[in-house]
């Protein structure tokens, strides 16, 4: 038998780590890179870094070093907005940077909030008025580099978003809702075209902000709810998978995790339906609703906290943001 040959140090994988897209990341315009590259690799960046994205787009950015308490911070930051607006990057994305050694130069892979990977248009089938950027250059197939003429007038959508159609993307959501453990009581209201573009938002909000170490459901507010329907539903399997099915009737607890109201508690009933399946938060549904302005089309994810008698529960607000038909 052959003695097995020492992997060659060129085999080793790259360095790499990934960024989940939060909102407030959007709301800053820059991104930290990880304490722990950082560490690691941190000097060996120059103020400017190369993003290379599978399509061979070259993106430029700036590289902001700081200190903060004991330790070095590294941010993307110029022309990393553009790269953001250009690419339709949205809260839930994440996106994977694989570090090529000494060249402070990065191969980037983009995931939508269905967990698939973005098929952008290869570089040869750009147009001109499509490139959109003056921090990005195209590697042409003879090695050629050209500046991408400035545009605001198209962003790049992905291929696969400009050929599906709204009915594909809803079941896209509900797909990756299932797999990523959030169950919702919404699921008929979500495949309403009108509902769906009402709180698509909200969802791709309320997805990127669940927590890793609590259970979760997602309410979306219909005109039911509006309407004086003071109740709203507990997914049944939510219920009995936590134990809160175990009595008819309890007290529950619903603190507001953002917001103005953030830290806010309010007391409602948690109650069985009259078929013995599944649960509501009736008595005290109506005044949350009311006293955080709640109405068709917002979306809560609930978290909880305890179910133990009372029922504790932290609700994250998504207010409804309509989206343009497509």
């Amino acid at each position: 038998m052959q003695p097995r040959s020492l992997p060659s140090p060129m085999d080793a994988p790259l360095p790499s780590f990934f960024r989940v897209i939060l909102p407030y990341m959007l709301e800053k315009k820059k991104l930290k890179l990880p304490l722990k590259f950082v560490k690691m690799h941190g000097s060996e960046l120059s103020s400017t870094a190369a993003l290379t994205l599978p399509n061979g787009q070259v993106w430029k950015v700036g590289v902001e070093k700081m200190m903060s308490k004991n330790n070095e911070e590294i941010w993307f930051g110029d022309g990393w907005a553009e790269f953001v607006a250009h690419h339709s990057i949205s809260a839930g994305f994440f996106v994977v940077f694989e570090y090529q050694l000494g060249h402070s130069a990065f191969n980037v892979r983009i995931f939508d909030f269905t967990t698939c990977s973005i098929d952008y248009p290869k570089t040869e089938q750009l147009d001109e008025d499509q490139t959109g950027s003056p921090h990005c250059i195209i590697i042409s197939s003879d090695e050629e580099e050209g500046d991408c003429k400035p545009s605001a007038r198209n962003r790049l959508r992905p291929r696969k978003r400009q050929t599906s159609d709204l009915t594909a993307e809803i079941e896209n959501t509900l797909e990756f809702l299932e797999v990523s453990g959030i169950v919702t009581n919404a699921l008929f209201h979500l495949r309403l075209p009108k509902m769906y573009r009402l709180c698509k938002k909200g969802i791709e909000e309320a997805i990127a902000c669940k927590p890793e170490d609590r259970p979760c459901f997602i309410a979306v507010l219909s005109s039911n709810h509006t309407r004086g329907g003071s109740r709203t539903i507990i997914p049944s399997g939510f219920g009995r998978e936590h134990k809160i099915e175990r009595r008819t009737n309890r007290s529950g607890i619903l603190e507001v995790c953002n917001g103005e109201n953030a830290g806010e508690q309010w007391n409602v009933e948690v109650a069985r339906n009259r078929s013995g399946q599944g649960m509501f938060m009736g008595k005290g549904w109506g005044r949350f609703m009311e006293d955080n302005s709640l109405g068709e089309g917002d979306v809560c994810l609930f978290q909880l906290v305890s179910a133990a008698d009372p029922v504790k529960m932290g609700v994250s607000i998504f207010p409804a943001q309509p989206s343009p038909a497509n």
